[in-house]
């Protein structure tokens, strides 16, 4: 009885066997060329696809990125022409001389600080001519008139003074008034021949308040005189 059991189902293992195989679809070989040429098209079309997309993300990325603008072309202007005016024509013979520029120098202005210019007096008339005979111890007056011809005023602080040669009793005057600029004075001058014949001369001149003489002709020139001659 195993043996029949055993029996059997080795032919129900059979019987499933070949319904199984009936049912699965035949399938024929390939051959190897078969096989190698379709695998090395599908590389190929593979291949070409990917170089494609590769050629495709190139230009994409050409375009994207921004073109360069060509810096513009410096183009130099044309210099322009200048008339030249005809100059006259140079001597021929001869050095050429230049003259320097004349630069105009100023007008120096004078400052009264001078005492010639602040102190400064003019004689406008006398009495008594030079010269003139006196008898000795004989009394006479001698008159000066004067202008104020510098640029300071003489006042009470002035005087009429004595300065060398004979006096003859003359005495200094202070000023009793005052003399501006262009002013006049008068000093009238009670004088006495002195004793002894001949010729006789003092002089005299103004006196500023720091004791300083002037005259005529500024400081320490021209002083007036007296001058008479004793017979």
């Amino acid at each position: 009885m195993k043996i029949i059991s055993k029996l059997t189902r080795q032919i129900w293992l059979l019987a499933v066997v070949i319904i199984l195989s009936a049912c699965v679809p035949t399938v024929t070989p390939t051959p190897v060329e078969v096989v190698i040429g379709t695998s090395v098209a599908a590389t190929m079309q593979a291949q070409a696809t990917a170089d494609s997309l590769l050629a495709l993300e190139q230009r994409m990325t050409e375009m994207a990125m921004p073109t360069a603008t060509p810096e513009p072309t410096s183009t130099s202007m044309p210099t322009p022409t200048v008339a030249q005016t005809p100059q006259a024509a140079l001597p021929t013979s001869g050095p050429l001389v230049t003259k320097p520029p004349v630069i105009p120098q100023p007008v120096p202005t004078i400052t009264p600080t001078s005492t010639d210019i602040c102190l400064r007096a003019t004689l406008v008339s006398e009495t008594i001519d030079d010269g003139t005979v006196k008898k000795e111890n004989e009394k006479f007056t001698k008159t000066w008139t004067f202008r104020n011809t510098g640029t300071c005023t003489w006042d009470s602080e002035f005087d009429f003074a004595f300065v060398s040669g004979e006096r003859m009793i003359g005495t200094d005057r202070d000023l009793s008034e005052i003399v501006p600029p262009g002013g006049e004075i008068t000093i009238s001058m009670p004088m006495k021949a002195p004793t002894g014949l001949g010729e006789h001369i003092g002089f005299w001149a103004f006196r500023d308040s720091s004791r300083t003489f002037f005259g005529t002709g500024g400081s320490g020139e021209e002083y007036v005189y007296v001058s008479i001659v004793v017979k």
